[in-house]
């Protein structure tokens, strides 16, 4: 039904029930035929789809004219506003390079990441790194990716599949920030190397991160901050799977198969937009790290620890919906700035509900 006859009905049904109003010297007097005649003798003002007003209805009949006299409002949509903000623009993945934001993915988005450091560094590892997160009712959003482990054994960041769950517990207000926070785990994750002694050994590790994380936008300019708690665990095992390092003895006598730390650090963001396609960002974060030696798979906590890191660079939408990130690198375990690596990744942010209205639009 369209717009127009539905308004039509209800000024009918008005016509038909409201009492007449007398607005000149002679008195108004219409039998029902008259009314029928006269039903589309008036002007009708709405400002969008859910409001109907009748402002100007009017009768042009024996010198007699009736002001306005009915008006009948619907509920307006609050959603109807807001939709503007996903019609267009390029879609926020509300993460920086690696740390997150406290805002989430609006309801339905998603945003498909991924990359990788490059550098003169031959000898360390970096695997590809990437991430699915999907938002939900527009204060949270589930993800799956994978996240890089300083090691030792593999002389880089070998990654190692997550999952994660965040929450917003307060949007971001006039004064307040918005805050959130987040738990992100993995199974455990096996490299296996062939040693002299011991025969093929697995070394283990998993980690598990409960962050919490405040953001507020002040201008052109966004800055976050929050604190991460890490929960590290690593274990060796020969390939029949039998404890090596922790004992078995040490398993029974602490009721665990793993050695394991709490790992607390800070972590801070800035990003700057220079125009609406072109953002400046900063990061500083610590990451988890530990130390499995090849010659000896005996372990302990002492081989549980962090290193600080720090990315800037830039975020660039080529479209609305694919954005570079590109940055420089550092760790505090480099020797000197010649060992500086080139962070490179795409993000793809997908609107479903963008999507589906551009659809609808072409049909």
């Amino acid at each position: 039904m369209s717009k127009k006859i539905f308004m039509t009905l209800v000024s009918l049904f008005i016509l038909l029930s409201v009492p007449w109003v007398s607005s000149g010297e002679e008195s108004a007097s219409f039998d029902l035929n008259a009314i029928h005649s006269y039903l589309y003798s008036f002007s009708l003002s709405d400002s969008y789809w859910g409001t109907a007003k009748i402002s100007t209805f009017s009768f042009h009949a024996d010198k007699v004219s009736l002001g306005t006299f009915a008006s009948a409002k619907y509920p307006s949509y609050p959603e109807k506003a807001s939709a503007k903000k996903i019609d267009k623009g390029p879609i926020d993945p509300h993460r920086l390079f690696i740390i997150p934001e406290a805002e989430v993915l609006r309801s339905m988005e998603v945003n498909i990441g991924g990359g990788s450091a490059f550098g003169v560094r031959k000898t360390e590892s970096r695997p590809l790194l990437g991430h699915v997160r999907f938002g939900l009712g527009d204060v949270s959003e589930v993800e799956v990716s994978t996240q890089g482990i300083i090691n030792r054994l593999a002389e880089g960041s070998p990654s190692i599949p997550t999952a994660a769950f965040k929450l917003r517990f307060l949007p971001e207000g006039k004064w307040n920030p918005s805050i959130a926070g987040a738990l992100r785990s993995s199974l455990w994750h096996t490299e296996e190397r062939d040693l002299e002694t011991w025969g093929k050994v697995k070394f283990q590790k998993r980690l598990s991160t409960l962050y919490f994380v405040a953001s507020k936008t002040l201008g052109k300019a966004s800055v976050h901050g929050g604190v991460s708690i890490n929960d590290m665990r690593i274990r060796t095992r020969t390939i029949d799977n039998e404890p090596i390092s922790p004992t078995s003895q040490w398993e029974s006598e602490n009721d665990r198969s793993y050695y394991n730390k709490n790992l607390i650090g800070p972590f801070f963001g800035l990003r700057v937009e220079v125009n609406p396609k072109t953002f400046l960002m900063m990061e500083y974060e610590q990451i988890a790290k530990y130390d499995f030696n090849e010659e000896n798979p005996g372990l302990s906590k002492e081989d549980i620890s962090t290193e600080w890191l720090v990315i800037a660079g830039v975020r660039f939408f080529f479209l609305d919906w694919l954005a570079l990130d590109t940055g420089v690198m550092y760790r505090g375990d480099y020797h000197g700035i010649g060992d500086a690596l080139i962070s490179a990744g795409l993000n793809i942010n997908l609107s479903l509900p963008r999507v589906v209205k551009s659809l609808f639009k072409k049909w």
